[in-house]
């Protein structure tokens, strides 16, 4: 879901996106980075996409 948050955050309102990012942030030691990692890769895009992942959440 996170990964999928990011690649359609303008499409989400800008309130909506930064509460689920907020959320997201309370949780980091939950998520498998290396997973994560591995699965990002996968899109179009993926350095952004982790970029983003590691400005905004981690």
């Amino acid at each position: 879901m996170l990964i999928e948050l990011i690649r359609h955050k303008n499409k989400l309102p800008f309130d909506y996106y930064k509460e689920i990012v907020s959320n997201y942030r309370n949780k980091t030691y939950e998520l498998d980075i290396q997973w994560l990692e591995e699965n990002v890769s996968k899109f179009p895009g993926a350095k952004k996409i982790m970029d983003i992942i590691q400005l905004e959440v981690l």
